[in-house]
């Protein structure tokens, strides 16, 4: 095995100029680890015998450099160590290796643009209000080692510095964990009663949202989430899973101008199905459904007339959609990935709302 090894050599200078001045060379080659220690030998015997310099300085040289080769040893080691025990979980964590593998590099990166929305309706009776943000865009990174990673994303136009997301996302063989948290001031809005119609302009809306999301794959072995969203996986073979899902999502909207609040709680739990469609040419094609019935929920509207409480019904839903395509190389990959959270609540005879939330993502991204 051709393994790495820093040698550094540290001398002293003899001239009579510059007496006691330490001089320090490093070089870092790539060997056998047999030949890293033939060449730390001939080293130490070489300047042992050289006839300049205090006898004191040379073996202080040698035992620094074995020591320091010694350090670089053991934490050469304790490194192969670790990437053996990750490894060895990361290619070995019960599936089906006839539908799904593992890529074999250690790490990849890639590059995504974010692209986001929001969109409120409420209804009553024949009144209508409509809120929609601008145009949300990201510019992002992430990376991994063994499936394991980061990323950070930014906001690259300038003017919009009280506008924020936070993104996570977590993906795994068995379940995976989404959560969203934003605030949006891009909210515009046109609001029309029987009598009267008006709109809100953009600045005069506070939106704040956390939405937190988890899923479950029942069919775990030959069907892969990741193989769709972070490439951590490979599907080899079209399959698909029912999905286990559940939801959770809180909002907040105020116009302090117009004295108009809205307040939105609301837990969900239901399931649903997921599809890989894998071509032979190495496209992969992803769609997935979740669909939860709300069980808990508080749904509150203030305005100048005063407030009015959504009762909870039965029709109540929240509903989870993904969709994905992707093209994978020898060692690059390129797609586009797709995810809605809408929910529809109240009543349309009464008030009723619905909400959606979209977001895109295109990426590229390389292992190695």
């Amino acid at each position: 095995m051709i393994r790495r090894a820093n040698i550094i050599i540290v001398g002293h200078c003899g001239k009579k100029n510059i007496k006691n001045v330490v001089f320090c060379f490093q070089a870092s080659i790539f060997f056998r680890e047999s030949a890293a220690i033939i060449l730390g030998i001939f080293i130490a015997i070489i300047y042992l015998i050289t006839p300049n310099g205090d006898l004191m300085y040379r073996i202080l040289t040698i035992l620094l450099l074995t020591l320091t080769c010694s350090a670089a040893h053991a934490q050469k080691r304790l490194l192969i160590k670790a990437d053996s025990l990750v490894s060895a979980f990361y290619f070995n964590s019960g599936f089906d290796t006839a539908y799904v593998s593992r890529p074999v590099q250690r790490f990849m990166v890639a590059f995504h643009p974010d692209f986001s929305s929001i969109g409120i309706m409420i209804g009553k009776g024949g009144s209508r209000a409509r809120f929609n943000t601008d145009l949300s865009d990201k510019v992002g990174v992430f990376a991994t080692y063994r499936g394991y990673g980061f990323g950070y994303s930014f906001m690259p136009r300038h003017g919009r510095k009280n506008d924020g997301e936070f993104n996570f996302r977590f993906f795994c063989r068995r379940f995976g964990i989404e959560t969203d948290f934003c605030r949006a001031t891009s909210f515009s809005a046109s609001i029309s009663m029987p009598d009267t119609a008006f709109t809100i302009e953009r600045g005069d809306i506070d939106f704040k949202m956390r939405m937190f999301s988890l899923y479950y794959v029942f069919n775990n072995k030959q069907f892969s989430f990741p193989a769709a969203f972070d490439k951590s996986y490979t599907q080899i073979k079209s399959c698909g899973s029912v999905i286990l899902g559940a939801s959770y999502a809180t909002a907040k909207m105020n116009t302090g101008r117009h004295d108009f609040t809205i307040k939105s709680l609301n837990t969900g739990f239901g399931a649903g199905y997921g599809y890989n469609f894998v071509t032979k040419k190495k496209f992969l094609f992803h769609i997935s459904i979740i669909p939860t019935i709300v069980f808990m929920e508080e749904n509150e509207v203030h305005t100048t007339s005063g407030r009015q409480t959504l009762d909870h019904n039965i029709t109540d839903i929240c509903l989870w959609g993904r969709a994905a395509a992707s093209y994978n190389f020898k060692r690059i990959f390129v797609g586009a990935d797709y995810v809605l959270y809408a929910t529809l609540l109240g009543d349309s005879k009464k008030v009723s709302t619905r909400f959606t939330r979209n977001i895109t993502r295109f990426f590229v991204g390389f292992w190695f």
